[in-house]
């Protein structure tokens, strides 16, 4: 599978991934699992029985588009990798940049539940692993997220911390030390304009069901604090120049409170009898950071703009008691300073196993009470 993806900022600067290629992954892994979870599900029921005898229709959609599952809780695994691409660089050198180097790459391995209101997820990196087969197995990641969403809106808050990274450019000509740490901390406020028919929980967090295809709007609004260390620097003394860098030669720290406001767009494509479905979502959009940052002649305080692609493709089994999910999460990110600018690039794949559950309360004798 190939991307092309060619984009240009300020005219000096080229992001450029003209052969992305996935990664192989642990395919005969992610086989086995998957169709595993398959399996136990069909095994439950008939197929004309399974699809609708633990559903029901929800009071706030078209019930023809959206059903609920009557088991409304869920515990669920989490297994992936994440390769990452840290790049610092300046306009003045007008020179492109390629991404396709993940020069942090980890697998992840995490868990999450559902529960009433509660919806969270927690994932951290495993040491000397190589789900994406790459040789820089240097990152060690830690993930927490907790979300609440209704028809119309889904609010996520979500905090990433990011230890022994390394900043490489793509022409392989420097790379750091691996020391550099980013930490971010925010919320995803996400409008979905569509929601009688176009299910958002359906196609990220499994506790719907989609009966037909159907899509959406989206705009999402992203306010964060994102906090970046380097502590021997990001780039060589010997390239760590000022008339390439600005003030940001021997940039150290950069502090940075900022939001986002992402347009996009989601659909849910139901497939073989509803039981599978993909689920494409593409958000982009330009913000705008206050960083504080330390460099080699001082702190400098200023407020810079920002922009971010990011693009979901989710497929995967929705049955009535156990789920499974591949998903794919392609993100770029484009920090400025005037005149440097910093750029990360992030390739995600997971695939997420869960099983559905009633009301836990339903279970305790009355005679306890």
């Amino acid at each position: 599978m190939e991307f092309k993806v060619g984009l240009t900022v300020r005219g000096a600067f080229s992001l450029s991934l003209p052969n992305l290629i996935f990664p192989s992954v642990k395919s005969e892994i992610l086989s086995l699992l998957f169709f595993l979870s398959v399996h136990l599900s069909l095994a439950q029921g008939s197929i004309s029985s399974e699809l609708y005898k633990a559903k029901y229709a929800p009071s706030d959609a078209d019930s023809s588009y959206i059903l609920r599952y009557k088991r409304a809780n869920d515990v669920r695994l989490i297994y992936g990798g994440v390769g990452t691409s840290l790049a610092f660089g300046s306009v003045r050198e007008g020179n492109q940049l390629n991404t396709q180097l993940f020069n942090n790459v980890n697998d992840l391995i995490g868990v999450g539940l559902t529960y009433k209101f509660i919806d969270f997820d927690i994932s951290y990196s495993l040491p000397k692993s190589a789900f994406l087969e790459e040789d820089r197995q240097n990152l060690k990641q830690f993930r927490l997220a907790m979300s609440y969403s209704t028809r119309q809106w889904s609010v996520r808050g979500f905090y990433q911390e990011s230890q022994g990274m390394l900043s490489a450019d793509a022409a392989g000509t420097f790379t750091s030390q691996p020391d550099i740490e980013l930490k971010k901390t925010g919320a995803q406020l996400t409008y979905i304009f569509n929601q009688k028919k176009y299910s958002y929980r359906a196609a990220n967090y499994q506790t719907e069901h989609q009966q037909k295809m159907a899509g959406s709007f989206l705009l999402r609004i992203e306010p964060y604090y994102r906090n970046l260390k380097a502590p021997t620097g990001l780039v060589p003394e010997d390239k760590d120049l000022e008339t390439t860098y600005g003030n940001q030669v021997g940039l150290q720290t950069v502090q940075a409170p900022g939001a986002l406001l992402m347009p996009g767009y989601g659909i849910n494509i139901p497939v073989i009898h509803n039981f599978f479905y993909i689920s494409p979502i593409l958000l982009a959009g330009p913000g705008v950071a206050y960083n504080n940052y330390v460099a080699e002649k001082g702190k400098f305080n200023e407020f810079n703009y920002e922009w971010s692609i990011l693009a979901y493709l989710n497929f995967g089994y929705n049955g009535n008691k156990i789920y499974a999910n591949v998903r794919t999460a392609y993100e770029i990110y484009y920090v400025d300073l005037s005149p440097s600018y910093i750029t990360t690039t992030d390739l995600r794949i997971n695939l997420t196993i869960g099983y559905r559950f009633n009301n836990l309360e339903n279970f305790i004798p009355e005679s306890l009470f």
